[in-house]
C-alpha cells in the first residue's frame, strides 16, 4: 500500500504513523474487492455468510389465508351488528383441523371453529375471537362482538410475496433470516466466498503456543487471538508461522501468504527497532 501522502522518515528511513483516519483509508483503497468472488452454498451452512446477490422468494408466504387468532371463521357481514345485549347466533357447522386443507366451509348464517395459524375455510372472510363469543352448547354461539373482513386473519403473500427480494445483496444471514429461507423452501443461496486471512507472526523471541518457552522467549499468543477474531467475523484464517527477524524468512513468508489470501496480518515487527522489518518488507 502506498500513501499519497508525503512521508517523513527517520533516521533509521522509516516513515511516520499514520492517524487511524489515514490507515482505514489506505486498507478501503487497497483491499481486494470480493464481489466476484461467489458460491453456492447449502442453507444450513449459510449463517454468518453475505448474500451475494438478491434472493427472490419461489413463493408466496403464507401460500393461504391464515388465521391470527383462536376463534371461528365466519362472513363478516353475519355478524353485523352484534353485541352483547343483541348478539348475533352461529351455527357451528366445521372445525379446521391443524395440518389439514379445509375443501368446504360453512353455509351463511354458520361458522367453522379454528385455531391460530389454521387455514381459512371457503367462504368465510374474516375471524371472530374467542374472547368475543359465548357458547350455547356443542352446536351455537353468541357473538357479542362484530368483526370486519379480514380481521383477524394473515392474507395470501402477507409476509413475502412470489418473486418479491427475500434477502437483498449484501445482506448478513442471521438465525432469523435462517428460518425464513426454509420457510420458503430455499435449499441454496449464493454468497460471496469467505475472506482469507493470512496470518504470521514474527521475532525470534516467539516460539509455537504448545511449546514450553526456553529463557528469553514467550509463547505466541497474538496468533491465536488475531485467528479467533478472523473466525468471529466468519472469515477464513491461515496460519504461516513463525517469521524469524530476518529479512528474506519475513519476504517469503508474506508472499506465500499475499499469493494464498486476501489479506495478510502481521503480529509484530511493526516498531521502529533495527529488527522490525514489517514496513520495508511489505513496501
Amino acid at each position: 500500500m502506498n500513501s499519497t501522502a508525503p512521508k517523513n522518515r527517520d533516521m533509521l528511513g522509516r516513515a511516520d504513523t499514520l492517524s487511524l483516519q489515514e490507515a482505514l483509508l489506505l486498507l478501503q483503497q487497497n483491499l481486494p474487492p470480493c464481489t466476484a468472488k461467489k458460491v453456492t452454498i447449502a442453507r444450513d451452512e449459510a449463517l454468518g455468510r453475505i448474500c451475494a446477490g438478491n434472493i427472490l422468494s419461489p413463493e408466496n408466504l403464507p401460500p393461504y389465508p391464515r388465521s391470527t387468532m383462536d376463534g371461528y371463521a365466519v362472513r363478516a357481514k353475519d355478524t353485523f351488528g352484534a353485541s352483547e345485549k343483541l348478539p348475533a347466533y352461529l351455527e357451528i357447522s366445521g372445525e379446521v383441523i391443524m395440518g389439514q386443507f379445509p375443501t368446504e366451509g360453512p353455509e351463511p348464517g354458520a361458522c367453522h371453529a379454528i385455531a391460530t395459524g389454521g387455514i381459512l375455510p371457503p367462504g368465510t372472510d374474516s375471524v371472530i375471537m374467542l374472547e368475543h363469543t359465548v357458547t350455547v352448547d356443542n352446536t351455537m354461539i353468541e357473538v357479542t362482538q362484530p368483526v370486519a373482513t379480514g380481521v383477524n386473519i394473515i392474507n395470501v403473500g402477507e409476509d413475502i410475496k412470489q418473486n418479491e427480494i427475500l434477502l437483498a445483496a449484501g445482506h448478513l444471514i442471521r438465525p432469523q433470516e435462517m428460518g425464513l429461507l426454509s420457510g420458503v423452501g430455499l435449499d441454496t443461496i449464493e454468497v460471496f466466498r469467505r475472506v482469507r486471512v493470512g496470518i504470521i507472526s514474527t521475532g525470534d523471541e516467539i516460539v509455537s503456543p504448545d511449546q514450553k518457552p526456553p529463557p528469553g522467549k514467550i509463547r505466541d499468543m497474538n496468533s491465536v487471538s488475531i485467528a479467533a477474531q478472523v473466525r468471529s467475523l466468519n472469515a477464513r484464517p491461515a496460519f504461516y508461522g513463525i517469521a524469524t527477524d530476518d529479512e528474506e524468512s519475513l519476504t517469503n513468508m508474506v508472499q506465500e501468504a499475499k499469493t494464498a489470501n486476501d489479506i495478510v496480518l502481521l503480529s509484530g515487527s511493526s516498531s521502529v527497532g533495527v529488527r522490525d522489518l514489517g514496513e520495508k518488507v511489505i513496501e
